[in-house]
């Protein structure tokens, strides 16, 4: 899976997480089903870790110094190229076929 972030995206996502240190951020492509019901009725969020969660797959990304990863089992929700952009006030993640998540959430690490 590759992950594409628009110039905007990058921008924006870095403008929401702690820069004082230089270390790579990890960013999760997550399937969010909490109060969904059903698996299937998931939503794509990113959700920023220290570190890479055992088990996940790190993603191929142009966004440099950022590991993007995922958990292998969630992969089959997603297009083989996804690409995060930032429109109209809001982070979207699509791929060339879809709209995955018009206005994506992203949850920076605590601080």
């Amino acid at each position: 899976m590759d992950v594409k972030v628009t110039k905007e995206a990058q921008e924006k996502i870095l403008s929401m997480t702690d820069k004082k240190n230089n270390k790579r951020l990890i960013i999760e492509i997550e399937h969010d089903t909490d109060g969904c019901g059903c698996i299937v009725s998931g939503v794509a969020r990113l959700v920023q870790h220290k570190e890479v969660p055992e088990g996940y797959d790190r993603l191929n990304s142009d966004f440099n110094n950022v590991d993007f990863v995922i958990d292998p089992k969630m992969k089959v929700f997603f297009d083989t190229l996804v690409t995060v952009d930032f429109s109209n006030g809001k982070l979207q993640l699509k791929s060339p076929n879809q709209m995955l998540n018009p206005r994506l959430k992203f949850i920076p690490r605590p601080q």
